[in-house]
């Protein structure tokens, strides 16, 4: 079990695939590929352009549409201030100062990212715990 303290309140989060219910390890798994697939920040929109154009150029019309409609999706994630990562990482926590986290839900896990924030959880955090339960496991 992963454990942060952020304001006295104690967040714990699941940090193998024997503790992690399944559906929670399913949903864990589409938003990372989520993540992976579409970003989230303009820089993401920029290199989807970018290789649109690309595929354009060199007589790829069908890849250079996808990579438009995925440009299009990053550029709404940011718009509705979606972070997949974030949502990746709301589906491996188990609690919040003791009440669990279990509403699945795409606004369930916003509201459990919502509580994360609002404890003054960082960026960085996300990212790490993400990349860290995510090493854990790929290795079970």
């Amino acid at each position: 079990m992963i454990r942060l303290f952020k304001k006295k309140k104690k967040i714990e989060f699941f940090d193998s695939i024997e503790e992690l219910p399944y559906k929670n390890y399913m949903k864990f798994n589409k938003e990372m590929m989520r993540q992976n697939e579409v970003g989230h920040n303009f820089v993401d929109v920029k290199k989807r352009i970018e290789r649109s154009m690309n595929f354009i150029v060199s007589g790829f019309p069908e890849k250079a549409m996808k990579e438009l409609n995925n440009s299009m999706m990053t550029f709404a994630y940011i718009e509705n201030e979606i972070n997949a990562s974030g949502l990746a990482m709301a589906t491996i926590v188990k609690s919040i100062d003791g009440q669990e986290c279990n509403d699945l839900t795409s606004s369930g896990l916003q509201e459990t990212l919502n509580i994360l924030s609002d404890l003054g959880i960082t960026q960085k955090e996300i990212e790490q715990t993400t990349k860290e339960v995510k090493k854990k496991l790929k290795k079970n």
